[in-house]
Formats: C-alpha cells, structure tokens, sequence
C-alpha cells in the first residue's frame, strides 16, 4: 500500500480490521448479549450462569479482538507513515544531487567547488548509500576530459577557456583524503592516523573507479584504507603520486598506469589475498615500495621504469631476480638497449 495516500491506505486498514473482528467474534461463540433466567431455583441459576459465563468469553474474546485491530492498524499506520517520509527524504536528497551537478558542470572554478563541497555535504549528512553516489559523481568528474574548460565572453559567445581544473580538482583529493583516513593506531597504542570524521561518515569500503583518469595536481592519499579494491587502470599521473602507509585490504589495480612523477608505495599495508598489478605500468620517474611488510602478490609484467632514475627506486621487500637486471620479475627498463645473450642481439629495457 505504499503508493496509496496515507488516509487511503488508513481506510483499507479499519475496514480490515472490521472484517477481523467480525471473523474473531463469530468464531468466540457471538456478540454478547444479556441472556435471560430462565426457571427458578437451583436449575435457573445454573442456566443463567452458564449464559453468563459464555457471554463473558465473547466479551474477553471481543476485547482481543480490538486490542489485535489496534496494534494491526498503529503498525499498518507508522510503516505508511515511514514510507511517506522516506519518498519525501528521496526526492530532496535527489533535488539536492542534480543541483549540486549543475554547479560541477558550470564554467566557473569557484562554482565548481561550491558543488563537489554540496555533493560531500549530502554524504555527510544523509550517509548510507549516498556515500557511494556521491562517491561515483566524484570519480565521474575526475576522469572527464577537464583538460580544458568551456567559456562565454562578454557577447555570449561560446569560447574555450585555457584555465585547469587543478583549484577543482585539488578539492576533490582533500576531501577523499579525508573521508579515507580510518583511526589507526601503532602496536603501543599510539594512534598513527587520526580520523576526523564518524566512522559511517568515512568512505573507505566504497567503491573507487578512476580507471583512465588524469590528475593533473600531485595526488596524496597517504594514509588511506581502501577495503574495496581502488581501480586506477590506465590512470595518468601527471605530478606526484603519493599512497605510503596506505592500507589495501582487498588489493589494487594501478595496470597500464603512467606515473610521470615520483610514486610513493612505501610503508603500504596489504592484507592476506591481496594483489597489487602494476602490470604495463610506467614510472617515469623515481618510485618507493621500501617497508611493506609480507608484500601481496605483485605484478610488474611490461612494466616499464625510467633507466635514468635507476638509483632512485626502492624495492624493499619485493623480490628481485638476478636475470632482470635489477627490476622486479617481468618489469623492463624504458629505452634502455641492452645485449641478450640467448640471441646475441639487443633488447629494449
């Protein structure tokens, strides 16, 4: 009955109800009525008692009867009611959303800005699943082509605007910093990230897709708890890219990923059955994984590292096989000719 109006569905529920109560009494022995003595002496006073008796119990059985009609109806009327209320949350939270996306989608960065502060607010607020669907707009607007943003002169004319979305999307990482720094303390007790927001305020079991994304501001999400797997498959790094004490409890996909600047993996935490594919990545310049602690299954298959920046990677606990030339199994260095001797010919690392 949730598509009635509330006094609709109130009525169907009373005439119900009237419909149970009839059942109820005609099933306890009738509506009580006033049963006359018959006979005098011992005789007549059994048989009035007995009336009386039998009335009695339909009586009780009536009282039951309406006591079961109004707790049917108070339920019947607080679920409607609930209902009412939640139709009514939805399509303010949903006005709320497409405003919030119009503002993204304005040709002014500080409006732009107004609109990913509103989207966080509705999450903050509302929680649940809107932390998800805030969180999808958000990684929505990152892998758009932001490279250059549309503008009008002072004649309306359409005209395309120079100006980077960096003020914007810097806003994007800080807040996502925020909401994926979980309290975390070291083995004596001292905490090692502070959490600044409720715990169902934090965003860490949602779903991250900014797969063929380009940051154009240097990325920090050090510190971060990703429990869904963080997917950043052909995501460009045009600046720094800094994910050190991160904690990947499921794993992470950074596959055909370029990372132009310097890449920070150390002191990352990766649970039991995690993975890390890096596979056909690049690091174009230096890039850290000292620290990790029992390291995941790791995949550098045509992964591709900057021989210039050789003395600047850090492998820590990573395995390194002697046969390729410093670099973990099935990573290669970019540019770099160097002599094979299976075939005596030369090739590209």
């Amino acid at each position: 009955m949730g598509g009635l109006p509330l006094f609709v569905a109130i009525a169907i529920w009373v005439v119900l109800a009237a419909v149970l109560l009839a059942v109820l009494v005609k099933w306890w022995g009738g509506w009580p009525t006033t049963s006359p003595a018959s006979g005098a002496g011992v005789g007549g006073d059994t048989k009035a008692s007995a009336g009386t008796n039998q009335n009695n119990g339909a009586f009780e059985a009536v009282k039951s009867a309406l006591t079961a009609v109004a707790g049917i109806g108070g339920v019947a009327y607080l679920v409607i009611k609930y209902r009412t209320e939640q139709r009514e949350k939805d399509r303010t939270v949903d006005t709320k959303v497409q405003d919030a996306i119009n503002q993204l989608g304005s040709d002014k960065a500080s409006t732009r800005i107004a609109g990913v502060y509103a989207l966080t607010d509705i999450a903050d607020t509302y929680r649940g699943g809107y932390r998800q669907r805030v969180v999808d707009i958000l990684c929505g607007y990152l892998r758009s082509d932001r490279s250059r943003q549309p503008a009008w002169d002072a004649s309306g004319h359409l005209v395309e605007s120079v100006a980077s979305d960096e003020a914007v999307e810097f806003t994007i990482i800080a807040i996502m910093r925020k909401h994926l720094r979980k309290k975390q303390k070291d083995d004596d007790g001292k905490i090692r990230v502070r959490q600044t927001v409720d715990d169902d305020q934090l965003w860490c079991d949602c779903e991250f897709d900014l797969h063929e994304a380009t940051f154009h501001e240097a990325v920090d999400l050090k510190d971060s708890t990703f429990e869904c797997v963080p997917h950043f498959r052909g995501t460009k790094f045009e600046r720094d890219a800094d994910f050190g004490r991160a904690t990947f409890t499921r794993g992470a996909d950074f596959g055909v990923a370029t990372f132009t600047g310097d890449a920070h993996f150390d002191v990352a935490t990766f649970t039991r059955d995690a993975y890390a594919d890096f596979g056909g990545a690049e690091f174009r310049a230096s890039a850290t994984f000292s620290g990790i602690q029992d390291p995941p299954s790791f995949k550098f298959e045509e992964c591709k590292f900057n021989k210039i920046c050789r003395g600047a990677y850090e492998w820590g606990t990573i395995p390194i096989p002697e046969d390729n030339d410093g670099l973990p199994a099935g990573a290669v260095w970019a540019d770099f000719p160097e002599e094979d001797d299976k075939d005596g010919g030369t090739t590209s690392r």
